[in-house]
């Protein structure tokens, strides 16, 4: 059995482990084996073992199926994630880094206990075990253009030279801005955005055409292609009967 549990700013993964194509995501990634090592490997192709991993936001990385089960944690970076780790990813290089000596046996255990509840408490049990036992530095004031910028975006009226202008900014410093304040570049987090909206359509609607065009991608391919780069895995292991996947959405 493999299962999502997907909120709007956070979302779990709990099953056995599975192979994934090389992607990278806005959210950030923390890798969970419940035995032995979880696997992966960035861009300079070398495979490496983790004991427990935290992959930062926009990282490229494949993962390869090992034996277990596994868990899987995803945080959005300006919200439920925001600056986790921040010393770590820092010395890491915004690349992989170990965090075994933080996920312990023990905490695994808990977090395990955690998500066999399947339920709304899942989020706010997950976020207090991150956020109160791993200390976090102060939080930074994101430019106060860039985070309402990020407020007025709508996927109806998504207009690059509207955002700047509003900012008060031209478009080539509006997108050095974001990216400096944001982590990734505009584009990206508008395609996240989008592949975001796709998904939570599939939430109730099974039927991918209609979520590429709700997400606002011109077809399907082009939202499974989109898919595959975010996520490693194709959108129909979500809506076919055959697929040992199930995604349970909720609100916060």
């Amino acid at each position: 059995m493999k299962q999502f549990l997907i909120w709007d700013d956070f979302a779990t993964y709990r099953g056995d482990g599975f192979s994934s194509h090389r992607h990278s995501h806005f959210y950030i990634q923390i890798s969970l084996p419940d035995s032995g090592y979880v696997e992966l490997r960035t861009k300079d192709g070398e495979w490496k073992k983790y004991n427990a991993v935290c992959i930062p936001s926009g990282v490229s990385h494949e993962m390869r199926a090992g034996e277990g089960d596994l868990t899987l944690i995803y945080l959005d970076p300006l919200t439920t994630g925001y600056q986790l780790f921040y010393d770590r990813s820092l010395r890491a290089k915004q690349s992989l880094f170990e965090v075994g000596d933080l996920f312990t046996e023990t905490v695994k255990q808990k977090i395990k206990q955690i998500l066999s509840l399947s339920n709304m408490e899942v989020r706010t049990k997950l976020l207090d075990i991150i956020h109160q036992d791993f200390v976090k530095p102060k939080k930074q004031v994101i430019d106060p253009r860039i985070g309402q910028s990020i407020k007025n975006i709508e996927l109806e009226d998504f207009s690059l030279v509207r955002l700047a202008a509003d900012a008060g900014l031209s478009v080539d410093r509006f997108r050095h801005l974001f990216s400096q304040e944001v982590g990734v570049p505009f584009s990206a987090y508008r395609l996240w955005l989008k592949t975001k909206k796709a998904v939570d359509y599939l939430a109730n609607h099974p039927h991918l055409l209609d979520a590429a065009y709700q997400g606002g991608f011109a077809d399907q391919s082009h939202f499974t292609r989109v898919f595959l780069r975010s996520f490693g895995v194709t959108p129909s292991s979500f809506t076919k009967k055959n697929e040992p996947f199930t995604a349970i959405f909720f609100s916060k």
